[in-house]
């Protein structure tokens, strides 16, 4: 193996190792259960039956949750963590659950 390969073997070795550090540190940075949304999972259950607007007045007004999506049963949502999303699952127009992330 010449010169050139093996400095093109070290770099990309080296660019491989900061992707794979860049994609750990991004995987932790929105840790589940650490303020946020996590902050106020003890009040959620309150929230199953209540309109989808009656719910997000309620999640609007804890200061830690910054962004609320709505769902359906069974749709289809991201599964990437938001630890400042709140995510509302209604079955038959009212709240059924509501989860954080």
């Amino acid at each position: 193996m010449g010169r050139g390969a093996a400095r093109l073997r070290r770099g990309l070795c080296a660019a491989a190792a900061l992707l794979l550090a860049g994609g750990a540190a991004a995987q932790t940075a929105g840790v589940p259960g650490r303020g946020g949304c996590a902050a106020y999972e003890a009040e959620f259950p309150a929230l199953a039956g209540l309109t989808e607007a009656a719910a997000i007045a309620a999640l609007e007004r804890m200061p830690g949750i910054r962004t609320v999506r709505v769902a359906g049963a069974g749709a289809p949502v991201s599964r990437d963590w938001r630890p400042e999303r709140a995510t509302l699952l209604l079955r038959d127009g009212k709240v059924d659950r509501v989860l954080c992330g």
